[in-house]
């Protein structure tokens, strides 16, 4: 009776080790995902222009095709703004990214010229 007892705690104990382990390994997959690179990814076949603001400080942007800015995992309150060239038409589309996650995605039409996305991380 008292081998069974011993063997019946033995187990208990596996199980609880096993079990332990499984929210160690479930917490660090968590914190590696929030960790990732934020990317502000911009397309466009026209001149573009505006303002990145992230981890306090502003920056006057400006391009005439395609760019991407990695921002870092750990870029606190993101806005972009950006517009395009009036005089030459075109399209501009800006997607905000963490690792290959699609947080947002803002693109200009014939009425609207003028993008902003916000985004706290």
């Amino acid at each position: 009776m008292k081998e069974n007892a011993g063997i019946i705690g033995f187990i208990g104990l596996l199980i609880l080790v096993v079990f332990v382990s499984g929210c160690t390994i479930s917490n660090n997959s968590t914190s590696n995902q929030s960790g990732q690179d934020v990317i502000i990814q911009i397309t466009s076949n026209s001149p573009w222009n505006g303002t990145l603001t992230y981890n306090g400080t502003n920056y006057n942007i400006n391009g005439t095709k395609n760019k991407n800015y990695n921002l870092g995992s750990t870029p606190g309150a993101v806005k972009i703004d950006l517009q395009k060239n009036n005089d030459v038409g075109g399209n501009l589309t800006v997607k905000l990214l963490q690792g290959r996650k699609n947080i947002e995605t803002q693109s200009t039409s014939p009425n609207q010229e003028v993008v902003t996305i916000s985004h706290n991380f």
